[in-house]
């Protein structure tokens, strides 16, 4: 089947190099390196689930319940306010 498709000018360079280095065409190495992609996926390996585990950060008790976005946010408002 005959297919148009657009590739990253990196990955195309990297499958024309191997496939000079294995004596093969582009498409053949195209067709391999999709095969080998789809068995990776089609194996279905169940990874097992990661799990945060939270920790104190020893914060006072002014600060807790407040993200650090928000607290780095305060940080920077009084930074600036300091130098102006």
């Amino acid at each position: 089947m005959r297919t148009t498709i657009d590739i990253n000018d990196a990955i195309l360079h990297e499958l024309k190099e191997r496939a000079r280095e294995r004596n093969c065409s582009l498409r053949e190495m195209v067709a391999e390196t999709l095969s080998l992609g789809l068995t990776q996926q089609s194996k279905g390996e169940k990874k097992k689930r990661f799990k945060v585990k939270p920790h104190n950060l020893g914060l006072k008790p002014g600060f807790r319940g407040v993200s650090l976005n928000q607290l780095y946010d305060q940080l920077e408002a009084e930074d600036t306010a300091r130098s102006t």
